[in-house]
């Protein structure tokens, strides 16, 4: 055979090992033989005197069938382990657990003279060649560290953390940041509008593009009456968590004004204009803390998601992708009565840590023509005025393709003026607060044995950090009057559900802190109960659920979950927090599941991956 087919052969066998020592050391009551610390186990959970979890006959037989079939499998326990150990253990979350997060580039040739650690924009991933000549150039390395706009902001709010630069999407995130005066030197690299990326088939149904991709101006009452026909929903990045949904808020309510100047406050008390921007709102089906990562699931799902706001450069990385997989391109639909562009500015940050000759060559490279060629390959524009400074290069020409919508002409980009530090402030409170589509979460949350002490600690101070109102607020994640957020405690069944609305959470949180944590895991009797919980009418809500779990589920549950979702048809998104012993492969084939995304919280701050998880709701 060949050696793809032994690699394939395999490792169906390892998978199939792994199954068996799953099906064998699963916890089918109480993993008490797994987990020291579940001593209590099934029997606790049977006996204790808790009425409204005490588990059915149904599942108690279960139990009793699984010890049985445990005591004969421990032979083919010890058979099996030393096969088990020669296969491979790799998965997409092993090794670097923040490998999504950070990328290192090193010179090709000689040793760095210095390394930059760079807070950055998730969309600069897309720029990575440019990133890899401007280290080659200059000698020195760069780490970039990928976050949201937010998340830069506040790191410059609090001295710059341990970063030695910042490249966020906008300056306005500096300006708004940088109230400690540390950011110097900052310079724009590239430009990229935000823009409305259709499905080509779709906007011709609306009327906005013609067979060859050209597309005809489109204002934003435009969009309103597509969202309010309910011929239009597309897929944003939350206003208060990314660049480009700030962008595209700020630029909407800016062309609804009708004036060619900058929002002030009393706009944001305009009854008449708000009204206006919550209609709009309410065509988002999906929301995401992240560009790169929206772009990625369009990209995975364009049958489901056919339009989508964001930057033109990572429109154009969809179609790259969507045209090479066969299938239906994006248009780019530039709001012609104001847009919002990102100069993507790269500034030091100066701590006192003498880094500064590092950077500026860093930062010219950067700027250098065989840099700005890169850029532009990969869809971002380096011209003045947003123009093409590499317009007739081949490549470039590959990416700024006029059969996507994608006009190369300065005039196309009516940009507008972006308000004051304080009035965006304000208007981020107002769209979280009272403009978004409200949200609707259902937290599924691990109380199993393993979960006592500094788990279950961790886990009430995330739910704390995303639903206290005070706390929340601090990371614009605060809930509004219409949110309905709701707990599922579970372990090795779920119990019952707690329901709160609008801001009013501490009902929830109580519950939180007061459940005991005993038994085993079983995700897909948490995930079945939230199931039962979703809103008749989704299209009214941001709908997720979000699991947290610390170990490895038993699969009893599995295939009965799995098919009630699929025969439900409703797409809701079930995002998972694994920490501890969590199992990878069980979240991200929930994650492929239900097109969503999984966290990992097996390292830092617990509480800050709670509030990055909001960001996707």
């Amino acid at each position: 055979m060949s050696g793809l087919a032994n690699d394939s052969r395999n490792n169906v066998v390892c998978e199939t090992l792994r199954e068996t020592s799953q099906e064998i050391t699963s916890d089918r009551f109480g993993e008490a033989d797994r987990k020291p610390h579940h001593a209590r186990g099934w029997w606790h959970r049977l006996t204790a005197k808790r009425p409204s979890i005490l588990p059915s006959t149904r599942k108690v037989s279960r139990h009793i069938s699984a010890i049985r079939r445990a005591v004969t499998a421990t032979v083919a326990v010890v058979a099996s382990v030393g096969m088990l150990a020669a296969c491979s253990t790799s998965n997409p979350f092993s090794g670097n657990a923040s490998s999504d997060k950070t990328q290192a580039f090193t010179p090709a040739k000689g040793k760095a003279e210095a390394t930059l650690n760079i807070a950055s924009g998730s969309e600069n991933k897309e720029v990575a060649d440019a990133i890899q000549q401007a280290v080659d150039d200059s000698g020195v390395a760069v780490t970039m560290h990928y976050m949201g706009s937010l998340d830069i902001m506040s790191a410059l709010q609090n001295g710059g953390d341990t970063y030695d630069a910042v490249w966020p999407a906008s300056s306005m995130w500096i300006s708004m940041g940088d109230t400690k005066h540390i950011v110097k030197d900052a310079t724009s690299t590239s430009t990229t509008p935000i823009v409305f990326g259709i499905a080509k088939s779709k906007a011709e149904q609306l009327g906005w593009a013609d067979a060859n991709g050209t597309t005809k101006p489109v204002k934003t009452a435009d969009i309103i009456k597509a969202v309010s026909s309910g011929d239009l929903k597309f897929s944003m990045t939350s206003a208060t968590q990314s660049n480009s949904g700030a962008s595209a808020y700020l630029a909407f309510m800016t062309a609804l004004t009708g004036r060619d100047e900058p929002l002030n406050t009393s706009d944001l008390t305009n009854t008449q204009l708000t009204d206006q921007v919550a209609t709009l709102l309410k065509g988002v089906d999906r929301s995401s803390g992240s560009s790169d990562w929206l772009k990625d699931m369009v990209v995975a799902n364009p049958d489901r998601f056919d339009s989508m706001v964001n930057y033109e450069s990572l429109v154009i990385q969809a179609d790259k992708q969507l045209t090479q997989n066969g299938h239906d391109p994006l248009v780019a639909v530039y709001p012609a009565d104001g847009i919002a562009v990102s100069d993507s500015p790269l500034g030091y940050v100066d701590r006192g840590q003498n880094l500064n000759d590092a950077f500026s060559k860093f930062q010219k490279a950067l700027s250098s023509k065989d840099s700005k060629l890169l850029f532009e390959r990969a869809g971002r524009r380096t011209g003045l005025g947003g123009t093409l400074a590499f317009a007739d290069d081949s490549e470039v020409k590959q990416s700024f393709r006029s059969e996507w919508g994608i006009t190369t002409s300065a005039e196309a980009l009516k940009t507008i003026a972006l308000p004051s530090a304080d009035v965006i402030n304000q208007a981020l409170t107002v769209y979280q607060t009272k403009l978004r589509k409200p949200s609707y979460t259902i937290w599924v949350v691990d109380y199993s044995g393993s979960m006592s002490g500094d788990g279950k600690e961790g886990v009430v101070n995330g739910l704390t950090a995303a639903l206290d109102p005070t706390q929340a607020k601090q990371s614009h994640i605060e809930p509004s009057d219409s949110d309905v957020n709701i707990l599922i405690p579970f372990s090795s069944a779920a119990e019952d559900a707690t329901r709160v609305e609008g801001t009013s959470t501490s009902q929830l949180l109580a519950r939180a802190r007061s459940t005991d944590a005993s038994g085993g895991t079983n995700i897909y009797d948490g995930l079945t109960a939230a199931l039962g919980l979703l809103p008749n009418d989704l299209s009214n809500y941001t709908t997720a659920i979000v699991l947290m779990t610390d170990g490895q589920s038993e699969t009893r549950d599995k295939n009965y979950f799995t098919g009630e979702y699929q025969s439900r048809g409703q797409d809701v998104p079930i995002f998972s927090i694994m920490f501890g012993d969590a199992d990878p492969d069980q979240l991200n084939e929930l994650a492929k599941l239900s097109n969503a995304k999984v966290f990992d919280g097996r390292s830092g701050d617990l509480a800050a991956v709670f509030r990055q998880v909001k960001g996707f709701n």
